[in-house]
């Protein structure tokens, strides 16, 4: 019995120590599955770490396409060449720099190539406000945050943002400027140069134009005479001229000089035939009044006084600093809106800021450049 009892105390011992061992031996296991577990996540968290460690550093070549609407004149070429020479500056990559040849169709191509290449950002001078807003989805809808620089699309368009120059304030000061020096006591008789039809751009910086030389020929207040303005320019484009009578002040006509030199000649010869008690030519840039003042010459008219809204064309300068018949533009500087743009983008690709999160509308700061200050502007190794 004895020796029964003996058997089954060792079987018991036996028993427990193999538990023992057993439930040891799972526990081992276990801790070295969660330690390897431990391990594999913290180094996804290190390579995660490290890829937005060395895309903050800048390590990541950022690809970016440059989409112009054009690039027939001065400004374009000076704005495009600004933009892939801030975006070189941040180390970004500029896969080409597009031109649409003021075609929505070619555009809208133009952004379809930048898709199929999968860049990471998109810098757009858009064609038209309405008509390029297709292209600004198709890019949104790829998932590519697009800045448009220069022109404004409409506001409905999912664009980052608009990058401009304030045209409204650039205008009005130019048309201040106007108002106060020139014409003092005397009927302005003028007549008005413009890029394109349903420009919005435009829009803005002939309705300022008008507002400037309303306010300073009459008493109204700034609101006023926009307000004052907005009503001209209706007018303007229902009946091809308009009067404000409380400043006396004609515009005789309108043509379209497709923002060109070469276009601005024309548009003002056929005003002039019909208009010849002109003493006033309004623009809103400076390359097609460049096109105008030839077809002022030609006329005899070299008196007649010459403002632009914008833009502020190195050429428009000398003939300022020169005191000529040219008396005044508005600021629209190609390298400030491209480093403004550029900027832009790399606080979003850079730093992380929410592309969609940013005001809509951004302008750079406005001035009318006239024989007072325009030694402070000019700069004659400048492209444009």
């Amino acid at each position: 019995m004895k020796k029964i009892l003996a058997l089954l105390v060792v079987a018991a011992m036996s028993c427990g120590m193999l538990t023992a061992c057993a439930s040891a031996t799972t526990a081992t296991t276990k801790s070295t599955t969660a330690a390897a577990a431990t391990t594999a996540a913290a180094a996804v968290t290190t390579i995660a770490d490290a890829t937005k460690a060395a895309t903050t550093a800048g390590t990541k070549t950022f690809r970016i396409g440059i989409a112009m609407k054009t690039l027939n004149n001065p400004y374009f070429v000076a704005l495009a060449e600004n933009l892939k020479k801030y975006c070189v500056e941040k180390g970004f990559e500029v896969v080409s720099t597009l031109d649409a040849g003021q075609d929505v169709s070619k555009e809208a191509a133009n952004i379809e190539t930048f898709i199929s290449q999968k860049v990471d950002f998109i810098l757009m001078d858009p064609q038209d406000p309405k008509g390029s807003v297709a292209a600004i989805e198709a890019a949104f809808a790829a998932g590519i945050p697009l800045i448009c620089v220069d022109n404004a699309p409409d506001e409905s368009s999912d664009r980052v943002a608009t990058i401009y120059s304030d045209n409204k304030a650039n205008g009005m000061a130019v048309g201040n400027y106007v108002g106060l020096k020139y014409l003092v006591g005397e009927t302005i008789n003028s007549i008005m140069i413009s890029g394109e039809k349903g420009n919005s751009v435009g829009k803005e910086r002939r309705t300022g134009l008008m507002a400037g030389l309303i306010q300073s020929r009459t008493k109204m207040t700034a609101d006023e005479a926009w307000a004052a303005a907005v009503v001209m320019e209706q007018e303007l484009i229902d009946k091809g001229s308009a009067y404000q009578k409380d400043a006396d002040f004609h515009i005789l006509g309108q043509g379209w000089g497709g923002w060109t030199s070469e276009g601005g000649l024309p548009a003002a010869e056929d005003l002039l035939v019909a208009n010849s008690n002109v003493n006033l030519v309004l623009g809103e840039n400076d390359n097609m009044l460049l096109g105008a003042m030839t077809a002022l010459k030609n006329q005899g008219l070299d008196k007649v006084l010459i403002a632009a809204a914008a833009d502020g064309q190195k050429e428009a300068y000398e003939l300022i600093k020169a005191n000529t018949s040219y008396v005044a533009t508005g600021l629209n500087a190609p390298p400030a809106i491209a480093e403004f743009a550029v900027n832009l983008a790399a606080s979003i690709l850079i730093d992380g800021v929410d592309p969609y999160s940013v005001p809509k509308v951004q302008t750079t700061p406005p001035a009318a450049i006239t024989i007072d200050n325009v030694d402070q502007y000019y700069d004659p190794a400048a492209l444009f």
